[in-house]
């Protein structure tokens, strides 16, 4: 019952985008479909709990996940102009932050100052520095509005509306066990990593679907 809930759940989240996206990105989300109905498997079926305890193997990967996309975003931003870039550069900014708020710190051997950088008051440093280029997307708030449905209907957007939902809503949804599962913690944290997973998907296509976007808007204009 546990794992047919959440494999209908993230079925029926997943599926409808192989029809709203290309080919290759398609396959993208067909893997990442496949690959939480194994996990799903082997934590519900198979009895496999060491997947997702407590800084073990799935939390483990949503941090290294996280960080090759901070990465690829920053990359995509080099290569970008002004307006796109403020958009990867502050996409990679959130995924770092996300990446410290999965991992216990102050748990590690590490130095006190990186401690409280990583763990503490110090945060805030990074989000002051997200704020740098969310000002710079706010300056371009119309250009956003009058062609939002390219956003929506580009990769970007599908990725991104879907990660946001996943980390805000079903994550959540698991949290309080809603549905009375006996593995909600699991599925809490399958949600999470679909959601990093879709932000590194993001950020593979990143560059691709802000030139088609690009070119669309030039037409409109």
């Amino acid at each position: 019952m546990d794992f047919a809930l959440i494999a209908i759940l993230l079925s029926a989240f997943l599926a409808p985008g192989l029809v709203l996206l290309d080919r290759r990105n398609s396959r993208a989300l067909l893997l990442l479909l496949a690959l939480s109905l194994v996990l799903s498997y082997l934590v519900v079926c198979r009895e496999i709990g060491m997947i997702y305890e407590e800084n073990n193997w799935l939390e483990n990967m949503q941090v290294v996940i996280l960080l090759i996309s901070c990465l690829t975003f920053a990359l995509a931003g080099s290569a970008l102009r002004s307006r796109d870039r403020a958009l990867a550069l502050f996409l990679s900014t959130l995924c770092f932050i996300f990446s410290f708020r999965e991992v216990d710190v102050d748990e590690l051997q590490v130095p006190g100052w990186l401690i409280f950088l990583l763990a503490e008051e110090g945060r805030a440093v990074f989000f002051v520095i997200a704020l740098i280029p969310l000002s710079q997307l706010l300056r371009n708030f119309r250009h956003y509005r009058e062609h939002l449905s390219l956003y929506l209907r580009a990769s970007l957007g599908i990725y991104l509306l879907k990660a946001a939902f996943l980390l805000i809503v079903l994550s959540s949804v698991f949290e309080k066990n809603i549905f009375g599962s006996s593995y909600h913690i699991f599925a809490e944290e399958l949600s999470e990593f679909l959601a990093y997973c879709l932000l590194l998907l993001t950020s593979l296509d990143l560059v691709r679907a802000l030139g088609e976007i690009a070119q669309k808007a030039s037409i409109r204009d």
